[in-house]
């Protein structure tokens, strides 16, 4: 059952028990529709359980501090349901298999293309520009027809930081009129715009710059139109930096005069490349991540390849290039 809103309202105001989770490699979406969603189902009374076995980056920090996240061997409970935000694919739910397989039911919020509708009810909009915007349309739906305003400042500070992280602050393709106006009434419910923008955006480490310029030695340009960064564990290492905190500099790749594709490879560990794909105007790349078994949007998707980093680079140069 796909994009019936009515049903998931009905069913998250007749239900208990909820276990929240998102994808693995956590981003301001992944995380901000999380909270959304906790935050309201905590409003409702309902017995609710944030449950993710990763860690936030360290610019989004400042939206879960003070939030229990369970790692899955920390969960317990035997009767619940499973809301899954912002994954596009069942496999990339980052909770045990064991406690997913376990659920009575699976809900799906997600605006990625390549979701195959894996839930029992799903709310799935590819030309949304985030997922936290289809909280936020489930929550003003849910006004609408229950007649309570969940959204508070809490609720809109989360929901404002996944719709800024996933537009680029509004500067993505994916940025629609009702972007906009999502944001308008989110300042209206007191998100704390400056605080975000500063943490998001204005409050890189140290380390990560250092990172930045040895990064920025592997730059590699073809053709005028590609361009790929390649980070391996060592230089995560040597730079005292988590792996997931250098997601930002996927845009370097992209931001350069004639570049159509821009390629971010980092090496999570011996033979584990996760590569970020972002384009600008016609290839999809969403395409690409799909052929390694990956997914996205289509102008940002990513997928793991399994390799070496010279052998994921040249797999995927090879890929981009017959597209281009």
């Amino acid at each position: 059952m796909k994009n019936n809103i009515d049903n998931i309202i009905e069913f998250l105001h007749g239900s208990n028990d909820f276990v929240v989770t998102s994808h693995v490699s956590p981003d301001g979406d992944n995380i901000g529709s999380t909270l959304g969603m906790y935050y309201s189902l905590k409003k409702l009374g309902k017995n609710v359980y944030y449950v993710l076995d990763d860690s936030a980056p360290l610019n989004l920090n400042f939206l879960v501090d003070g939030v229990k996240i369970l790692k899955s061997s920390e969960f317990e409970q035997k009767d619940y349901s499973i809301i899954a935000l912002d994954c596009g694919d069942k496999s990339r739910i980052c909770l045990s298999d064991d406690i997913r397989d376990s659920a009575k039911t699976i809900i799906c919020i997600d605006h990625h293309a390549s979701n195959d509708a894996y839930g029992d009810l799903n709310y799935i909009d590819a030309n949304a520009s985030s997922t936290c915007e289809l909280v936020y349309n489930l929550l003003v739906e849910f006004k609408n027809i229950k007649g309570l305003d969940l959204i508070d400042e809490n609720i809109a500070t989360a929901l404002y930081t996944g719709l800024v992280t996933d537009t680029g602050n509004f500067a993505y393709s994916s940025t629609h009129p009702s972007s906009f106006e999502m944001a308008k009434e989110l300042l209206l419910k007191g998100a704390k715009r400056d605080m975000i923008i500063q943490q998001v955006f204005q409050s890189n480490p140290y380390n990560y710059y250092k990172l930045l310029g040895e990064a920025l030695n592997t730059l590699d340009i073809i053709d005028g139109k590609v361009a790929s960064i390649s980070i391996t564990k060592e230089m995560l290492k040597n730079n005292t930096i988590s792996f997931n905190d250098v997601d930002g500099i996927t845009s370097y790749t992209r931001d350069i005069q004639g570049v159509e594709v821009g390629i971010l490879l980092k090496e999570k560990k011996e033979n584990e490349v996760k590569v970020s794909l972002r384009s600008k105007n016609y290839v999809d790349v969403s395409q690409i991540a799909q052929s390694f078994n990956g997914g996205g949007h289509v102008r940002a998707a990513g997928c793991t390849i399994y390799d070496s980093v010279e052998n994921a680079k040249k797999k995927v140069l090879e890929a981009v290039l017959k597209t281009i």
